[in-house]
Order: structure tokens, then C-alpha cells, then sequence
């Protein structure tokens, strides 16, 4: 097909047209930029731990990550217990076989398949991250710090004993 210089100028005529000299509009976002207030991320301030938490007995086997040199520690942890390793302090203040949240609270549901557990991670005495760390899950939560990763790796629990369930019952 041959090109006539006619054809060309009518193109270059129309071509000024076709593109319109509007200044660009801003972008209306659909979700908010900033990430909205997840109630299974930590915190640093006092969380209410469910008393079902505290009250289950069991071990959660805890790994720390040295980003910088791949190394790794793992600790296992009982309920209320707290490790130290200089400067970090870790403490399991609750375990869940499966956590569900239901009307804005947390629930134990033997349905959900995935363990996790309450610890309050602290260096050199100061509370750096309180909130659960899920087996399944492990990179999603957690504490958020550019040379160290702490994830649950394992957690066990027992079935309550009878003083302890009597005790519980009794309670309320």
C-alpha cells in the first residue's frame, strides 16, 4: 500500500484530535493506603488475654531467626513461661488449639486447624510485640524488626486436667 502525501497530512491533522489535552486527574483509591487496624497483628501495649488462653496447658516451641547470619535458636516454652537471650526476653502468656475471631473477640474453636500462641516478645526489658504467632502461618504475624524473625514452629497442648477444669466451672 503506497502512502500519499495527502493521506499523510490528513493524519497528521486528525492525530492532534485524538489526544486530548486534559490535565491528568488524581486517582481515587479504592482501599485506604495505610493498612487498617488488624486484630491479629501485635502490639506493644497491654492486650486482654482470654482467661481460656492462660488457663491451657501445653508447650510452644519458639524459633528465632538472626536475619543477618541465618542463625537460629529455638526455645520451648510452658505456659507463663519466660525465656531470656540476652537482650531478648520471650513470655507464652496463652495458647489456642485453633483461633477464631468472632464479634470482634477471640475464640478457641477445635474446628480451626491452625495452634497458636500468646507471647510477649521484650528486648532489654522493653515490650517490643504482644500477639499470637500461628503455627500455620507463621510469616504473617509476628515481630517486625529488620535483623530478627520469631515464628511458633510447634505447639502442644494438654487436655485439662480434672482440678484444673473443676476449678475453671466453679469459676464462672
Amino acid at each position: 500500500m503506497k502512502r500519499t502525501p495527502a493521506l499523510i497530512a490528513a493524519l497528521l491533522l486528525l492525530l492532534p484530535a485524538a489526544c486530548d489535552q486534559q490535565a491528568p486527574e488524581q486517582i481515587k483509591w479504592q482501599m485506604p493506603l495505610e493498612s487498617p487496624d488488624d486484630p491479629h497483628a501485635g502490639s506493644k501495649q497491654p492486650i486482654h488475654i482470654p482467661a481460656w488462653a492462660s488457663a491451657q496447658q501445653g508447650r510452644a516451641q519458639i524459633v528465632w531467626l538472626q536475619k543477618t547470619t541465618t542463625k537460629t535458636f529455638t526455645f520451648d516454652l510452658s505456659m507463663g513461661e519466660q525465656v531470656s537471650q540476652p537482650p531478648w526476653q520471650i513470655r507464652l502468656l496463652g495458647l489456642a488449639s485453633g483461633l477464631r475471631l468472632k464479634n470482634n473477640a477471640f475464640i478457641n474453636d477445635k474446628n480451626v486447624d491452625n495452634a497458636a500462641a500468646l507471647v510477649e516478645i521484650s528486648r532489654n526489658g522493653k515490650v517490643l510485640y504482644r500477639g499470637w504467632l500461628y503455627e500455620k502461618f507463621p510469616e504473617m504475624f509476628g515481630l517486625d524488626d529488620p535483623e530478627w524473625k520469631v515464628w511458633v514452629k510447634h505447639i502442644t497442648i494438654r487436655p485439662a486436667s480434672p482440678e484444673t477444669t473443676g476449678s475453671l466451672s466453679s469459676a464462672g
